[in-house]
């Protein structure tokens, strides 16, 4: 990384610092059966992880839980294939300002919701899903333990096993014994 990135992320890193400051949420933990929201963040993946994060997106409304997923593609457009997709918003690099923090309303949004549960799927890090993973109303904040990004109230070691369906088993599996 050179020299202005860590410039622009010194800067959101303290923006970030100064939003949590006056960000207040209630911790409380929830399971698949005392939840009624979940929120998704993600970063948009290959085709065939797409298809398993909808799929995920399907399993929890079939559970009647109602799911708001927001997705960050980091180039500078979102592409045609993943637009207009009904539960599931997307933003991209030009949705965000000279220090990475997201700057749409879908994100405020999104921010601004009093989930039950946030999910992130991310794989790697991306400092815009951790502005708003930090920042977010839910209650229960799960995720992959990440040595960078570090937010979560539930986070989960997924080893070598590098692989959104394994975060995802994981995540049904102790979103369905946690709190019994």
């Amino acid at each position: 990384m050179n020299y202005i990135e860590n410039i622009k992320k010194t800067f959101g890193k303290l923006s970030l610092k100064k939003n949590l400051q006056k960000n207040f949420r209630q911790v409380s933990v929830h399971n698949f059966k005392s939840a009624q929201t979940i929120g998704i963040i993600f970063n948009s993946p290959d085709d065939e992880s797409f298809t398993i994060v909808k799929n995920f997106l399907s399993f929890l409304a079939d559970n009647n839980l109602k799911v708001i997923a927001l997705g960050y593609v980091p180039d500078k457009k979102i592409p045609e294939n993943l637009l207009l997709r009904k539960g599931i918003n997307f933003f991209c690099k030009k949705d965000l300002n000279w220090y990475y923090k997201p700057k749409t309303e879908v994100v405020n949004q999104f921010m601004n919701q009093n989930f039950d549960i946030l999910i992130d799927l991310s794989l790697k890090e991306y400092f815009p899903l951790y502005y708003i993973g930090q920042l977010s109303h839910a209650s229960f904040k799960i995720g992959r333990q990440s040595e960078q990004y570090q937010y979560q109230d539930l986070m989960i070691d997924i080893g070598k096993n590098h692989s959104i369906d394994y975060l995802i088993e994981q995540i049904k599996y102790y979103l369905t014994i946690i709190n019994q």
